[in-house]
């Protein structure tokens, strides 16, 4: 599934604890390259490392491993590499397997525990949101929807919108050519025209809320940013002519530009609350601090670096983490052992209603990786 699949419901669902051993597998894959001959080798070695610490770990009977074999088996064949975009996520546990394509690069990694590892489905809608994109022109309204690398036009709630006034060319043979003629002027046309747009794309916006971009002539989405009821909707502008004639890939190269202003925007934005939250004393960083605090529900905002990750132990009361450098025992072999703790604070912190944040490697490099705004 592509992460614009992805709901709330869902993402819930994979969040639950499932008996052991719940699997999760990550696989680097070749976005440009979608016959690059190293992703069914990624692959392969990934799925024998999951099936060989499986085999070794005394915690899974015969019939678990047996059925959890058969799943992740029938995870790997529905795979399409040619599909592929930066990760690929397999999610196997007694009596179900999930494929999920990632469009944020991904460490080669396997995981064994009580739940599956989703931090990564967290960060790629955090960081690759949905929005919708507008194509405005004087003759068409186009609306597309997109998440990730993946774009494709609307049809529906009432788009493509096209201008229901006459213009002067329709004298012309065209798709108005024998209408009565009108006494309303182009201005008017247009008018009328980005009004039902703009009732158009309400109906989208308050069912479907999320960024919007307009890419159109500058004073085509000045009128119609005049027009629309809460101009705060559009997250940004982006010049061009004929907007509505270009294809999905076409559009999506026209927005990168947006696209990496909004992430510096969203980075910046974390920072200061950051740093607001220093001045006030509701800060806290580094892994041991933000292990207590986040499951006391105390977090209001989590910041994580991209890939960051950690093993560690604990006493089983509570006490500080340990850090463990390496560690491929199974969770039933040491109960104290957390394979992936930063997986587990993400968790913790969506669960008790905190924003989580995904910034780039280093920017958090003075604060060991995690820092966090606190409610109290």
């Amino acid at each position: 599934m592509d992460i614009g699949d992805l709901t709330d419901e869902i993402l819930r669902d994979l969040r639950r604890p499932r008996p052991y051993p719940a699997v999760s597998l990550l696989v680097p894959t070749t976005r440009r390259d979608p016959f690059s001959p190293e992703d069914p080798v990624r692959l392969r070695n990934t799925v024998a490392e999951a099936k060989r610490r499986l085999a070794e770990d005394a915690g899974v009977s015969r019939a678990a491993r047996t059925d959890v074999e058969s799943h992740l088996d029938a995870a790997v064949a529905e795979v399409d590499l040619t599909h592929a975009s930066d990760g690929l996520l397999l999610l196997v546990a007694p009596g179900e397997h999930h494929v999920w394509y990632v469009p944020r690069s991904v460490p080669q990694r396997v995981v064994i525990a009580k739940t599956f590892l989703t931090r990564n489905l967290v960060a790629a809608v955090r960081v690759e949101e949905p929005y919708w994109a507008l194509a405005l022109s004087k003759s068409e309204a186009r609306l597309w929807d997109g998440a990730g690398e993946t774009l494709t036009q609307s049809t529906g709630n009432g788009f493509p919108v096209r201008p229901a006034l006459p213009d002067h060319e329709d004298a012309l043979p065209g798709p108005h050519y024998g209408m009565p003629v009108r006494e309303e002027g182009p201005a008017e046309r247009e008018r009328q025209y980005l009004r039902s747009v703009a009732t158009a794309l309400a109906r989208v916006l308050e069912q479907h809320p999320r960024p919007l971009y307009v890419a159109g002539l500058r004073e085509l989405v000045s009128h119609f940013k005049e027009i629309l009821p809460d101009r705060g909707a559009i997250t940004a502008e982006v010049e061009s002519g004929g907007a509505t004639g270009k294809s999905g890939h076409d559009l999506l190269e026209l927005l990168r530009p947006a696209f990496a202003e909004r992430r510096r925007a969203r980075r910046d934005d974390v920072l200061q609350r950051l740093s607001n939250a220093r001045g006030a004393r509701r800060y806290t960083s580094g892994l041991d601090e933000i292990w207590q605090t986040v499951r006391q529900g105390r977090v209001a905002l989590l910041a994580v670096e991209d890939h960051y990750q950690a093993t560690i132990r604990t006493d089983g009361n509570g006490g500080h983490p340990q850090l463990v450098e390496s560690s491929t025992e199974p969770l039933s072999a040491d109960p104290s052992l957390h394979e992936d703790v930063v997986d587990e604070i993400v968790e913790s912190a969506l669960d008790s209603g905190a924003d989580v944040e995904f910034v780039p490697d280093d920017t958090l490099a003075g604060e060991d990786r995690l820092a966090a705004v606190l409610r109290y």
